[in-house]
């Protein structure tokens, strides 16, 4: 029996240290969400869509989660890409959709239909708010530069018609 003020856990063993049974068990609980969002220019009244994923584990509530890794991309959102946009009248990023994976291992995302339908969002978003800078040229509708999905990207069909299948169709598909 523990002690007043202990922890007992059945996850750790009496070092205190997770055992490796209770290890497998913890990466078992592990996904990947993926999650579209939106970021409107206050200024230039045009959106930006995006992308993001964060491993999650799939028993806690996943819109939590969701918004969670909008929160975290946001953070970042200017840091480390320079296609993203960087003015400082962009909104908070809001929650499109997200839709939860199992490739734990980012490398593996091909093989995860989830990612196919994120991807498949993420392009129906930037064509249904105007297209992609590159898509449009001037005058500009959205602050995208490039597209999510290249035209001649061999996967976009499976994109597009993931997407629609999970979400509905938002736009026509716009790929080769």
């Amino acid at each position: 029996m523990a002690q007043p003020g202990s922890v007992s856990s059945p996850r750790a063993s009496p070092s205190g240290r997770p055992d490796a049974e209770s290890d497998r068990e913890s990466k078992n609980k592990r996904g990947r969400l993926y999650v579209t969002y939106r970021k409107l220019n206050k200024k230039t009244k045009l959106y930006y869509s995006g992308r993001t994923s964060m491993i999650v584990d799939p028993g806690l509530p996943l819109e939590l989660q969701a918004q969670l890794a909008i929160q975290f991309r946001d953070m970042s959102h200017h840091i480390d890409e320079n296609e993203d946009p960087k003015d400082i009248s962009f909104a908070k990023a809001l929650l499109d959709v997200f839709d939860i994976g199992n490739a734990v291992d980012y490398n593996l995302r091909y093989d995860d239909p989830a990612y196919w339908r994120i991807r498949g969002r993420e392009q129906q978003l930037i064509d249904f708010h105007g297209s992609a800078q590159s898509d449009t040229g001037t005058p500009y509708r959205t602050e995208n530069i490039v597209r999510a999905v290249a035209k001649d990207n061999p996967r976009g069909r499976r994109f597009h018609d993931a997407a629609t299948a999970r979400w509905g169709e938002i736009h026509h598909y716009t790929g080769y």
